[in-house]
């Protein structure tokens, strides 16, 4: 409960393109769970996304967020116009979408195409979670 003399201040959203490394030039958006104990899980996403025909440092943004953060990707989509939107190892409410999104399925939301899948450093070791990764990946890119 507020009261009458106090004040109240919204609080701006953190600007997650101030977080983002890259050149968007295919207009990809990937949003990586930080995992500073795996620290392999940089080449490794690079090598999934070149199995795609993609390169993470021309062709995409992007953010790492830790397990703690809450961050709304919707300023950003809006701001650079995602056609595809890669979510490693986060929740679609860490990114600020209340809605149900299964993982390894391509699903068209807002504008853009997400794919949610697991956490590098559980994709890399299990062969079948990468081939659902990559079935996916097939059917967006390539």
């Amino acid at each position: 409960m507020f009261f009458q003399n106090d004040q109240l201040f919204l609080a701006p959203e953190e600007n997650i393109l101030k977080r983002a490394k890259g050149n968007f030039a295919k207009q990809i958006f990937v949003f990586v769970l930080s995992e500073p104990e795996h620290p392999g899980n940089a080449g490794f996403l690079k090598k999934i996304l070149v199995a795609a025909g993609l390169d993470l440092d021309t062709d995409a943004l992007l953010v790492e967020v830790s397990s703690s953060d809450r961050v709304s990707f919707l300023p950003a989509v809006k701001d650079k116009h995602a056609g595809h939107i890669l979510v490693f190892g986060l929740s679609p409410k860490q990114l600020g979408l209340h809605a149900e999104i299964p993982t390894f399925l391509p699903y068209p939301f807002y504008g853009a195409t997400f794919l949610f899948a697991d956490k590098l450093s559980v994709l890399e070791p299990d062969k079948t979670l990468k081939a659902k990764l990559w079935q996916a990946l097939r059917q967006l890119f390539l």
